[in-house]
């Protein structure tokens, strides 16, 4: 019974740290949702618990750990470091992102 038990606990774990989606282009109508919901996922993987803080936290955490978004974005593995960092930069900030696209289809901030 315990040995099916940690097998069930190590499968669910495993399925479980591949959940995380990545975020629609900043561009996409739907792009703040699903950003928030991918950061606070893969922000989870590293600390548990952190899909419940604020995006504002969560960025405050990045900043704290590595400094500049730049760094941060370069330490991941989940895109490419330019889609990181407009993805940030477009959920923050608004505007247009690096490649010219309208961030959230409105250039207005997420928040």
């Amino acid at each position: 019974m315990i040995r099916k038990l940690l097998v069930i606990a190590i499968a669910f774990f495993s399925v479980s740290s591949f959940a995380c989606i990545n975020a629609l282009p900043t561009d996409d109508v739907n792009f703040c949702a699903t950003f928030k919901t991918a950061a606070g996922c893969y922000c989870s993987e590293s600390l548990p618990g952190c899909s419940r803080f604020s995006m504002d936290r969560i960025y405050s955490l990045l900043i704290t750990r590595y400094r500049t978004l730049e760094a941060a974005c370069n330490s991941q593995t989940n895109t490419d470091p330019q889609t990181c960092i407009d993805g940030w930069n477009c959920y923050r900030l608004g505007g247009i992102d690096s490649q010219g696209r309208v961030c959230s289809s409105t250039q207005l901030a997420c928040q």
